[in-house]
């Protein structure tokens, strides 16, 4: 929910004088203490005067989708009629491959998806593969890495289509060729602790495999591919238990299984120690794997203490590059100050970030008024030779040798902020080993 509306206030600060925008408003005004399930409903009732009133503007039909996903909606028609145009109206390749999703999740529309599937997939195989600079920075090489994994989302979407479509000897194909990419490039690109890895890339496979052997009746093949998920610690870290939303407990029993050989089956042994529990539901993003050494640095930071390559010898470096006037990194700078806290008495490891922000004293005016004391280095200049063209939102972990190792731009913890904190320190202490 907090991610939707963050969403929603970035659309309308961005929207100004969309009457589809002004709709919205004057809706959200009236729906002071309503409860979401009830609000929700409601959004779909007023959603449909919208469409129907400003049949060319995103935002309404946006708004349309959130209410049938929030609702739970299995119509066919409307999950058809919303899609198509949200498709329509965004830029190409852009929006299919999660209309499709949206269809085989719902059970709806399942040919249609598995059409666009196709043709979204032969899109992203025909683009040439980025053509690194004469010099690599470090977004050719992060460019390079997610380049690879560009269609794992929509192969995913598009081996349920095929089961459910009883297409078994294609969603074989298509399972085969993810974990390739699983085994092959994602191992080569990508960091593979599992508290990454695993829940949402790794167990795909498992997950895939496991509906497939279901849907041809091969229960030894089922048990065994749904025990390489359900009974992993990584999994049910993020998940809980998936157990009562698969045909699992009836396959064991259909083969003579016992309840008490089930317990045992299912159990789930604990996380290794010394990794982060984090908060349940809450996902840890993929970090790429890269090995770059920043250039020559002389940066000042807020304090006027000039910074240079010689500040990241000898101990691993937490670094978030960000702006004052970037909502979306906000979220992410009160977890930083709470690692900031943290290692305090460190000397193995720090934390620093970098500030693309050109007027200084609003700089300092939004650290002072946050109470953040974590060290800023402000230098746009310095961020565009590292990333020509970059994303704020950044986090890298550099090694002992000055060389960022890992980089993400993702991060999803809006509400469990602890949990970035955990994961950043175990992180840090792996790579300082």
């Amino acid at each position: 929910m907090r991610v939707f509306l963050i969403v929603v206030t970035a659309v309308i600060l961005a929207a100004q004088g969309d009457p589809a925008v002004d709709a919205y408003r004057a809706w959200e005004a009236t729906q002071g203490g309503v409860g979401y399930q009830t609000r929700m409903q409601h959004l779909l009732e007023v959603s449909a005067e919208w469409v129907s009133k400003w049949p060319d503007n995103l935002f309404a039909w946006q708004q349309r989708r959130l209410a049938l996903v929030s609702t739970q909606s299995r119509s066919a028609e409307l999950w058809k009629q919303v899609d198509e145009n949200i498709v329509r109206l965004s830029p190409p390749h852009t929006f299919a491959g999660a209309a499709a999703y949206d269809w085989v999740t719902a059970g709806v529309n399942v040919e249609a998806a598995e059409k666009l599937l196709l043709d979204e997939i032969a899109s992203a195989d025909a683009q040439p593969k980025p053509v690194r600079s004469e010099k690599d920075t470090l977004a050719d090489l992060v460019d390079e890495a997610w380049f690879t994994g560009r269609p794992f989302g929509m192969l995913c979407s598009l081996a349920r289509a095929q089961i459910r479509l009883k297409k078994y000897e294609q969603a074989q194909a298509t399972i085969d060729r993810i974990h390739g990419w699983l085994e092959g490039d994602f191992r080569k690109y990508f960091d593979t602790d599992p508290l990454e890895a695993f829940p949402d890339y790794d167990a795909k496979y498992f997950q895939l495999s496991a509906e497939l052997a279901v849907a041809e009746g091969r229960k030894a093949d089922a048990l065994a591919f749904y025990h390489g998920y359900l009974a992993n610690p990584y999994y049910l870290r993020v998940y809980n238990s998936p157990v009562a939303l698969t045909p699992l407990p009836s396959v064991w029993k259909a083969i003579g299984g016992t309840d008490a050989g089930w317990a045992a089956f299912s159990a789930v042994p604990p996380l290794p120690p010394g990794v982060p529990a984090g908060r349940m539901g809450v996902q840890y993003m993929p970090w790429v794997k890269v090995d770059y050494k920043l250039p020559p640095m002389q940066v000042a930071d807020l304090e006027g203490r000039k910074w240079t390559n010689q500040d990241f010898q000898g101990k691993v470096t937490i670094v978030y590059l960000w702006a004052s006037f970037c909502a979306p990194c906000w979220p992410t700078l009160s977890a930083l100050q709470m690692s900031a806290e943290r290692l305090e008495r460190r000397s193995d490891v720090q934390l620093v970030t970098l500030s693309v922000d050109e007027e200084r004293e609003k700089l300092v005016a939004f650290m002072q008024q946050k109470h953040y004391t974590f060290p800023v280095l402000s230098s746009k200049t310095y961020v565009e030779k590292v990333l020509p063209q970059f994303t704020l939102g950044q986090l890298w972990l550099m090694d002992g040798s000055g060389s960022v190792r890992l980089q993400r731009t993702m991060n999803n913890f809006l509400g469990a902020e602890d949990a970035l904190v955990q994961e950043l320190l175990y992180k840090a202490g792996l790579l300082g080993k």
